[in-house]
């Protein structure tokens, strides 16, 4: 059963990275290296923030990273270096957060 399994995964990985490639050299070929590379980050940077799971990652992380810090507290494992890193990544958190609210407020041509 696990054979098969494997099998099944390697088979799906092979098929899925062949239409990537034949997907990507199409691209390439139509609209060359540069613009190619160009139009995918482009729309990348564009459309990433719209996405749903953004917000619900964002505000996942958010409201955890306290709870985890209160908890470290309670049990007596408070580590200094830690509490730092847990801050930064609560920020940064909140930035993807405020990035996703703007984002949307553009791409529904709010004005705050």
């Amino acid at each position: 059963m696990r054979l098969a399994f494997a099998i099944f995964l390697a088979v799906g990985f092979l098929l899925n990275m062949g239409v990537f490639g034949w997907l990507a050299v199409w691209s390439v070929r139509r609209h060359g290296f540069r613009d190619a590379v160009r139009g995918a980050a482009r729309m990348y940077a564009e459309e990433l923030p719209l996405y749903w799971r953004v917000p619900v990652a964002a505000w996942t992380f958010v409201v955890a990273l306290p709870i985890i810090a209160i908890w470290a507290i309670l049990r007596g494992d408070w580590d200094p270096v830690g509490a730092a890193f847990v801050a930064l990544l609560w920020l940064t958190w909140l930035a993807l957060l405020r990035w996703h609210q703007r984002a949307k407020a553009r791409a529904t041509n709010v004005q705050r």
